[in-house]
């Protein structure tokens, strides 16, 4: 008895010998030994090869990076566990969460820049319709107006519980 198998190029499930084509995708099966495996993604260079655009709390870290996947720019999110010296920033800037930075490579870091400042525009000054806010409603951590009862901010994700 041949312990050959089929496969389907598109989704890689297995069949017998006797099946001809996928029950899931419709397409033509193979033999599973002619089928070339995925050459392997090339692999993206350490943090220190790469420059850094953001560190920020989660939230802003989510949102930069979905912008950049957007935009195709490959980059890599990590947790930020420089010293100021070493370019990383005081913990306490944000109310002691946790931090990531964004880095990206070299040749892509002008169209990065240009993303996060699209991103951030609000919190660094540039909305020109944000709300203006009265006595407590504005967050400590970026500045953005917020309501009086909120538990975080909407903008950087800061929590205040």
């Amino acid at each position: 008895m041949s312990s050959e198998v089929k496969s389907c190029p598109s989704c890689g499930d297995e069949y017998t010998l006797q099946t001809v084509t996928c029950a899931d995708c419709g397409v033509a099966l193979v033999l599973s030994n002619s089928i070339e495996s995925p050459a392997a993604p090339e692999a993206f260079p350490e943090t220190s090869e790469l420059e850094c655009i953001r560190i920020g709390p989660l939230a802003w870290t989510r949102a930069l990076s979905a912008a950049l996947e957007q935009a195709q720019i490959r980059h890599r999110v990590e947790p930020d566990t420089r010293s100021e010296a070493e370019g990383g920033i005081d913990p306490g800037e944000f109310d002691g969460a946790d931090v990531f930075g964004t880095w990206v490579m070299s040749n892509d870091l002008e169209a990065a820049l240009r993303i996060d400042a699209s991103v951030f525009a609000h919190v660094i000054g540039q909305a020109a319709d944000a709300p203006a806010a009265t006595e407590d409603e504005i967050c400590p951590a970026c500045q953005s107006p917020i309501a009086i009862d909120a538990l975080s901010c909407p903008d950087c994700g800061l929590n205040f519980g």
